[in-house]
């Protein structure tokens, strides 16, 4: 009874479309304003190029805000800056990273976010293959983690797009590495106790593998052409540094381990 009530006093509420007026000419400035006078790519260019990237909680973060706000102001709006209590920052700094062996060469870096630097100091060690999935698996490679940069997972698949096209074959060995992976995450035991002790490892690994020795862990780009994904955590910070390197040479370093090579 009530929801009947309620549709009829919404119904009773409603104009007749024909006795409705639409203010056309309030629209057609919103529309003339954007099409013709748009500051989008403008404003959208300097925040990109002068301001550049813009951390949650980086003191590039809060120019941008700044910057934001003095602009609503030109446009004549009211703006102002809140409080918001975010948690702990961090800032990008410099890096350089080069391979001495086989060959030397510079290669391109980043530090994954909230992971810690080497305090300017110069961290040289073998880059390893380890697994580091579990407790048992740290202790059975700790010769290897000591002194040492790990590749902790093989490398992305990354699909190349000046390569060949795919064929049938191509599309079956596709379809049997997505079936083991599946069939993997479904003997993954899914009990909150097992849940919760992943959880807790996943924030303790890199803690862990500082104290066995580990100089840092080496993350794949996962794109093509030197791109790279960048991310992390305020709520997974690590006091290891963690460097994000192109696909590329990522997938160079698996190869060169697999021949025996340091």
């Amino acid at each position: 009874m009530r929801s009947r009530l309620l549709l009829a006093g919404l119904l009773a509420l409603a104009a007749p479309a024909a006795a409705q007026t639409v203010d056309t000419s309030g629209a057609g400035k919103l529309i003339e304003e954007g099409m013709q006078r748009s500051e989008v790519m403008k404003n959208l260019q300097y925040l990109s190029d002068v301001i550049g990237p813009r951390l949650t909680g980086s003191p590039a973060a809060r120019k941008a805000n700044d910057w934001t706000s003095a602009q609503f102001k030109s446009y004549g709006l009211d703006s102002h800056l809140e409080q918001w209590n975010f948690g702990l920052g961090w800032s990008r700094g410099p890096v350089q990273f080069t391979i001495n062996a086989p060959f030397t060469r510079n290669l391109v870096a980043h530090s994954w976010a909230w992971t810690d630097g080497t305090g300017g100091k110069v961290l040289t060690g073998p880059v390893v293959r380890v697994d580091v999935a579990n407790p048992d698996s740290m202790k059975t490679y700790a010769s290897k983690i000591k002194g040492a940069w790990l590749m902790t997972a093989d490398p992305a698949s990354v699909w190349n797009p000046d390569g060949p096209p795919m064929t049938a074959a191509d599309s079956t060995a596709l379809q049997e590495a997505r079936s083991r992976a599946v069939a993997g995450r479904r003997d993954i035991d899914t009990s909150t106790a097992a849940r919760t002790a992943r959880q807790q490892l996943a924030i303790d690994r890199p803690y862990l593998l500082k104290q066995m020795g580990a100089l840092g862990q080496l993350q794949d780009g996962s794109k093509e052409q030197g791109l790279m994904t960048m991310s992390g955590s305020p709520y997974a910070i690590s006091p290891l540094p963690r460097v994000v390197i192109a696909h590329e040479d990522y997938a160079l370093f698996d190869r060169l381990i697999k021949m025996g090579q340091t």
